[in-house]
This record gives structure tokens, C-alpha cells and sequence, in this order.
């Protein structure tokens, strides 16, 4: 579906920069960040607006007559001052969340979570192992860091906006996003010393995922979907990091044994059954 208007916070991040340009070739895109884009091109994409995600009066200009919102914009990690990430993120989007509730044309929402809401790279990794591999969106969280409790926050407040509006909400959540320059040389790294997901997803097929995401009709009014690519980022084959790094845990042999021995350990099955997405990028090994 070509959506009329497109409001895209975030604009000038690492993922927001590719969707801007992205959504622009099918989609009027509206941009909002804190400062315009620093790229004349994507300066010229559709209407820049500048303000705080945490302002409403910034947000509700922003957000008049679009169709469909993608939240992006967020404090990125555990950046000090910590109490900042929460506010940005927790109160950011709830800022996002209830302009959209209010604005009669908004019909979509998709928010932009992270693979961290598990908590599975929240240190020290030997206290956030997961309790199977692959693990898939039913796996239940562990985060303690500011910055995945905000992710686990940020989606209890997109499932309270679909029940309180009746309308949408999409989360999705991304491994370590390789940008659409480094995807030609993208290497498998060495293998860790610790208990590590080796988790990563191209930012081309992202940008596929959040195309399929503008046209689903998630079942109770919520969804959530984990993006990642099809095998894992070590040199070393899944199986044998598995062994090593989480003995005892139950393991899908066949699964992790797919992409000649480097099967990912994050399961995007949810993802393709339901939106039809395969990633096809992978890293070069």
C-alpha cells in the first residue's frame, strides 16, 4: 500500500538515514530529529521538522496528516547520563504514541525496538543466557540495563496505545543493523571468549521488513518480530560456539546446523510465516 504520509522520527540516525531515502521512492516521508539532515539529498525528501521526540508541540505538527508513523528516534545504548536514555526513549515515545492516538489519519505505528528487550547482551552475558537456541519472540526478557529496560518499556506502552486507540502497532526488533555501505564487505568476525549471540541484519533487508510491517494488520491490534539474518557472525560454526558457551541449554541442532554450520542463533520464523520476509544478506566469511 502506498501510504499518503509517512512520519519518520529518527531520521538522522543509522537506520533512519537509509528509510528515508528508502520510503521516499513509494511514500511522502515527513522527517523529525532533533537537527535537519546533514545530507543536502535527504534535506530535500519531503518536509523536515526539527524539535525533541520528548516536546509534544514539536511531535503534533510533525505527525498532522500522516497515515502511518515510524518511531526510530532513541538513545541508541547505555549512553551516561543514563537517566537521559530512559527519558528519550520511555517518555519519547509515549510523546510519539499518544500524537498518533490522536491524530484521526494515523492507521499504522511501527516501533522500532532492538534485539536487546531480551536482555541476552546485557552484561555480564554468563547471567543473560538464553534458555534455548534459536530463541524466538516468546522467549522472555532478562534486561537490566537502562537501555533494554527502555525497549521493554517502550513496548508494554505500543501494546497499552492499541488497546486505548484501536489502532496498530508494529514492533519490531533488529540485531546489530549493518549499514547499507558496509554490507559489500561485511565480515565474519573472530570467534569471542564469552557467551556472545553473534546477532546482525542488513540494513537492505530491514528496509524490505519495514515495507511488509506498513501493511499488516497484527492479530489483537499488536505484533512483535525479530530481525536478523539467517546465520551468525563468528568463524566459528553454531554448533560449537553452542557447546562451548551454553552447555546445558536446549538446542535446535537442526536449525543451527542451516547456513552450512552457521545457523543464526535468533529464529525469524514469526517474521517470514507471517510478513512473508527472508533476509538474504549475509556476511562474508
Amino acid at each position: 500500500m502506498r501510504r499518503k504520509r509517512i512520519l519518520l522520527t529518527g531520521s538522522n540516525g543509522r537506520l533512519g538515514h537509509a528509510l528515508a531515502a528508502f520510503l521516499s521512492e513509494s511514500h511522502h516521508v515527513a522527517q523529525l530529529d532533533l537537527a535537519p539532515p546533514g545530507d543536502p539529498a535527504q534535506r530535500a525528501i519531503g518536509d523536515v521538522f526539527t524539535g525533541s521526540i520528548t516536546d509534544p508541540a514539536a511531535v503534533r505538527p510533525a505527525m498532522e496528516g500522516c497515515d502511518a508513523v515510524i518511531h526510530c528516534a532513541a538513545i541508541p545504548w547505555n549512553i551516561p547520563p543514563l537517566e537521559q536514555v530512559v527519558e528519550t526513549n520511555v517518555v519519547g515515545a509515549f510523546v510519539v504514541l499518544e500524537a498518533a492516538g490522536q491524530t484521526s489519519t494515523v492507521e499504522q505505528f511501527i516501533y522500532v525496538s532492538s534485539i536487546c528487550w531480551h536482555g541476552l547482551n546485557d552484561p555480564p552475558r554468563e547471567e543473560h543466557l538464553p534458555t534455548r537456541l534459536p530463541f524466538d519472540e516468546t522467549h522472555l526478557t532478562s534486561a537490566t540495563s537502562p537501555y533494554a529496560r527502555s525497549k521493554v518499556q517502550c513496548e508494554e506502552w505500543c501494546q497499552a496505545y492499541a488497546a486505548r486507540f484501536k489502532k496498530p502497532v508494529v514492533a519490531l526488533r533488529p540485531s546489530y543493523i549493518v549499514r547499507l555501505d558496509e554490507e559489500p564487505g561485511f565480515a565474519a568476525r573472530q570467534d569471542s571468549r564469552s557467551p556472545h549471540l553473534n546477532e546482525y541484519v542488513g540494513t537492505s533487508d530491514l528496509l524490505d521488513l519495514f515495507e511488509r510491517a506498513l501493511d499488516y494488520a497484527p492479530p489483537g491490534g499488536f505484533d512483535v518480530f525479530l530481525a536478523n539474518a539467517s546465520d551468525q557472525l563468528s568463524r566459528v560454526p553454531s554448533l560449537e560456539l553452542a557447546e562451548r558457551f551454553f552447555a546445558g541449554i536446549a538446542v535446535d541442532r537442526e536449525k543451527l546446523a542451516q547456513c552450512d554450520g552457521f545457523g543464526a542463533f535468533v529464529d525469524c520464523s514469526r517474521a517470514r510465516e507471517r510478513l512473508g520476509w527472508a533476509p538474504k544478506f549475509r556476511c562474508v566469511r
